[in-house]
Parts: structure tokens; C-alpha cells; sequence
């Protein structure tokens, strides 16, 4: 069960906690919209990519067509809305080096899985790449974006208008959290478009600074999924989750004997080790063989029922020895754990995959070889003696345990700190595609407080430097000239063509890991500098 299937499920059993539009044009008032764009973006992307004459525009025209649609959508949402405070529209700007690493294994994933895809009959010169911070595309839609809606606030009846483009460093749904902790007013409504877990999350951390926040979309497939849609209402209509009654229903899901608001914070730290953007989950808590279940038990039981116990302190420190106990439980099981993991997933054995023949067939088995070829699983093997010794020679071929130990615990506090306070250091990153076991893990926690993070004024990286390092080769032209000629030229071995994957207890292909050459951050660095020095001459 993944976290959208898992919040599906809150949602099911406490249907009141979603609102339809209809809830706030009929009584409550929104003060705030906070919109996280680049869903936006992606979503008029696709939907002109369904007609062929689309497909067959001009760059220039096509790309007229998709920002035309942005703001069309923005302009719709806040007539909607109608706040009367603060619109906050963001782009992402240059992320940290640690959702670069995800961007970039994403980007030549869909570089691979594109070959496969049969759904296009026309060539789509237009690839989604250019959604990304230092393009022309991205550029130009800023400034219309910009135009459109800086210094209108009189227009659409609010105190403020901010756009923050992809020109300004950070994650869009990041600086709005930014806003929120700068600006919040406890007695204030948000209305916060982007319904996604990641988003949701977010929110629940910010509740101290807005109490009533909703976050909102079009339905999603899990809200869908969840709730009866009124009949004669479109399934394009917004609907809003109350973030503080979503967060009082996942309390009363944790069942703590013990009860206390501060566990909310507990409960979105233990969704970091279910896996996220920034570090990769553990095979013996797998989130879709009720890994967030089997989490909270051990926590209800070993921390939950015990008086003033937290993971997260009142003043938002992660109490490593808690942290500790967590760990040390789940280790206890971590080999009972695997086993029933290997158990699902040898049932695929029994599958007949027939050679494919069409080129949906060969998508069918593309998405399924995760399950189809599991020489690593296999070679791992948790029924027989020395499996651990196995998984780190598998997965890690040589390495220092403490060393991936501390680089995984140095990740969560990273990640709790990204999410509520802003980011700790712009240039962090896991250096794995797997996780230490548990037992390793316990035995790295400290017992007493430290801090693995801090937070450092280290300069984020300039646009070009992140597209540098997420663009496969043949995307290299989103760059200027000079510099992609200066990357194909003096470092063509850093992007290669042809490259393995490695999905061992993955599920589908596109959550499998291209390996990839290691690119140090002080070579991008480097790079920057180069990129400065060629501006410079312009």
C-alpha cells in the first residue's frame, strides 16, 4: 500500500475531511492561495500532446500553446478561490544537489523508457527536459507569468501578489513553506494547490504556523477512489483535504495510549524511511506490503504508549536515542520482515511472461522486470545463512558500513529539516541506491543528542549547473551552445549512452536505478565557474 493508497484509505473511513468547492463559495473564506505550478505545466503538456496538429507545431508555437494554458489555469483557480490576502505562485527554481540526484536518475530513466513508447505516433520533438530551471522555455515563461500577475492585485481583489519563477532558487512547494514560516498567521485559511502526499506531508508540519490549511486539486485518483463524486459534479472539480482533521485522523489511526498532537510530527518522520525523494526505502518495510502498518505498531508499542517519548521534541529536535529504540525493534524483525517480502514477490515466479511481440507487450515487460529477472534477490537469499553479508556484496560491492550508516542518518535529518525549516545544505546527497539494514543502523544511532546536518550558508548551484548534471546527452542543447559544447566535448564520458539498471526489490522499472558515472559536486562546481566565465565574454 503506498501513501496515496494509504491516505485513500484514511479517506474512505472519514469522508468529512474532504470539502468540495461548493463548502467554501457557501461559507468559509479563504485568505491565502498558495499554488505550486509546475503540475501546471505538465498538465497542459500532456493534454496538447494528445492532438497530432499540436505535435507538429514549432518549439516556439507549441510552447506559446502550454504557457498560454498556465495562465489560463492560474486565472481560473484564483476566480475560485477568491482569496483576499496573499497569492504566492511558484515555480521550482535550482533544487538541492539531493532532488538533482533524483532528477537525474528520472531523466534517463524516461530517456530509456521513451524508446518503448507506443503511444507516440508522431514524433513529439517536445520533451518535458525543458521544465526545468535555466531553459529558454523556462525563462520565457516566467516573464509572461510575471506580466500577467505582478502588480494585479487590484484586479483580483488581494493585499499581494508574489511570483516566484524559476529564476529564484528552491523546490516551488518549499518556498512556499518558506512564505508560511516568515508570514503565517495562525488565524489565517490557506487554500494550497498541489494534492499530492509530498504536499500533504508538508502541511501537516506547518499546522503551527496556519491552522487551517487545504490542499487542494483536481481530484486525484485516490480521492476518487475514496469518496462518492456528487452526481452532476465534474470530476474535474477541486476538492480540498483539511489538513487539520486529516492530521487528528491519522492520530486516531496511530491509536497511541499516550495521546499527543506533537506525534503528528512522529508519524511524517517515520513516512521518511517508507522512502522519498532523497532516500531510498528499506526491502523489509515495504510500503506497499503494509510497511507503514508495521511501523506503527512497533512505534505505538515501544514509544506511542510511553509518556513525553517522541522521535521529534516539542522544539523540533530528532531524539536520536528514541530514534534508536525505533530502530532496534524494527531490526529485530528486519529478517522475519524479508523473508515475507521475498515470499510476495516469488509468486511472480509462477507468472508466464510470454516473449513480447508488440511494443505494448515489450512496455508490459519493460515495467515488469523488477519482478521478472531478480538475479540480485535471488543471489541475496534471506532463507539461507549470510544473507546480510550477501545484500551489502550485491548491492554495494565493496564499502564501509558506518560510512553508508552515517550518510543515511546524515539523510534524515536533511529531509526533517528540508521539511521544516528550510534547507540545511544545498549540496548534500545520499550516495546510494539502497539502504544499510536496520541491525547496522541501530548500532550507528547515537545515544544522545547530535546533530548530522547543519546548516551550513553554502550557495546553491546556478540553473546551467543543474542542467548539466540532470540532462542526459542528446538533452544537452537546452544549454547554451558554448556550454553544451564544452560538456559533450571535454566530458562526453560522464554522459553515456548505454548503461545498466539495477532494481533489486523494486516493483516497477521506472522505480529502478540507472548507474550512472559519479559526478562530485566539485567538478559541477568547476563547471559553474566556467559557465560564469563564458557569460562573462557574451
Amino acid at each position: 500500500m503506498g501513501i496515496p493508497s494509504y491516505f485513500s484509505h484514511i479517506i474512505r473511513n472519514y469522508s468529512k475531511i474532504v470539502k468540495s468547492i461548493s463548502f467554501f463559495i457557501n461559507g468559509t473564506l479563504l485568505n491565502n492561495l498558495f499554488l505550486d505550478c509546475n503540475s501546471l505545466i505538465y498538465d497542459a503538456v500532456y493534454d496538447l500532446q494528445k492532438t497530432d496538429d499540436n505535435n507538429r507545431k514549432s518549439d516556439y508555437e507549441f510552447e506559446t500553446l502550454v504557457i498560454d494554458r498556465v495562465i489560463t489555469s492560474l486565472q481560473r483557480l484564483i476566480t475560485l478561490i477568491r482569496p483576499n490576502n496573499v497569492i504566492y505562485i511558484a515555480f521550482d527554481g535550482v533544487a538541492p544537489f539531493a532532488k538533482m540526484e533524483q532528477q537525474r536518475t528520472r531523466r534517463y530513466k524516461s530517456n530509456f523508457m521513451n524508446k518503448f513508447d507506443s503511444s507516440k505516433t508522431v514524433d513529439k520533438k517536445w520533451n518535458t527536459s525543458s521544465i526545468t530551471p535555466g531553459t529558454q522555455f523556462m525563462d520565457n515563461l516566467t516573464k509572461r507569468i510575471e506580466r500577467a500577475f505582478v502588480y494585479q492585485e487590484l484586479k483580483y481583489g488581494v493585499k499581494q501578489i508574489i511570483v516566484s519563477g524559476s529564476n529564484l532558487p528552491g523546490e516551488g512547494e518549499h518556498k512556499i513553506m518558506e512564505f508560511m514560516r516568515s508570514f503565517g498567521k495562525k488565524e489565517e485559511t490557506v487554500a494550497l494547490y498541489g494534492l499530492d502526499a509530498d504536499l500533504i506531508m508538508l502541511s501537516m508540519f506547518h499546522l503551527k504556523y496556519y491552522k487551517n490549511i487545504y490542499v487542494f486539486r483536481e481530484a486525484p485518483e485516490f480521492i476518487k477512489n475514496s469518496i462518492q463524486i456528487d452526481s452532476g459534479t465534474s470530476v474535474d472539480s477541486l476538492y480540498f483535504l483539511d489538513i487539520d482533521m486529516f492530521s487528528n485522523c491519522l492520530l486516531g489511526q496511530m491509536d497511541c495510549v499516550c495521546y499527543d498532537k506533537q506525534r503528528i510530527y512522529d508519524y511524517v518522520f517515520m513516512c521518511f524511511i517508507l522512502g522519498n525523494d532523497f532516500l531510498p526505502h528499506f526491502p523489509a518495510v515495504n510500503i506497499r506490503t503494509q510497511g507503514i502498518q508495521v511501523l506503527m505498531d512497533i512505534y505505538r508499542i515501544n514509544i506511542g504508549n510511553i509518556k513525553d517519548r517522541f522521535l521529534i521534541s516539542r522544539d523540533g529536535v530528532i531524539q536520536w536515542k528514541t530514534v534508536g529504540i525505533l530502530f532496534k525493534e524494527i531490526a529485530k524483525r528486519e529478517h522475519e520482515l524479508i523473508k515475507n517480502e521475498y515470499f510476495v514477490r516469488e509468486k511472480f515466479d509462477k507468472y508466464h511472461y510470454n516473449e513480447a511481440k508488440s511494443s505494448k507487450e515489450r512496455e508490459e515487460r519493460l515495467q515488469n522486470c523488477p519482478v521478472i529477472y531478480r538475479s540480485e534477490e535471488k543471489y541475496i537469499c534471506p532463507n539461507e545463512p549470510g544473507w546480510e553479508a550477501r545484500y551489502y556484496k550485491s548491492l554495494f560491492h565493496s564499502l564501509d558500513k558506518g560510512v553508508l550508516c552515517n550518510n543515511y542518518l546524515e539523510g534524515l535529518e536533511w529531509t526533517f529539516k528540508y521539511y521544516s525549516a528550510g534547507c540545511p545544505d544545498w549540496k548534500w546527497k545520499f550516495n546510494y541506491h539502497y539502504p544499510p539494514l536496520f541491525k547496522d543502523l541501530a548500532a550507528s544511532v547515537p545515544h544522545f543528542d547530535t546533530e548530522f546536518i547543519a546548516f551550513k550558508e553554502s550557495n546553491h548551484l546556478s540553473p546551467f549547473a543543474q542542467l548539466s548534471y540532470v540532462l542526459p546527452k542528446d538533452k544537452l542543447d537546452l544549454l547554451p551552445e558554448k556550454f553544451s559544447t564544452f560538456l559533450r566535448t571535454n566530458y562526453s564520458e560522464l554522459y553515456p549512452d548505454n548503461y545498466e539498471f539495477q532494481w533489486a526489490f523494486c516493483r516497477y522499472f521506472w522505480e529502478a536505478h540507472p548507474i550512472l558515472p559519479e559526478v562530485p559536486i566539485s567538478l559541477i562546481e568547476q563547471w559553474d565557474t566556467q559557465f560564469k566565465m563564458f557569460a562573462a565574454k557574451n
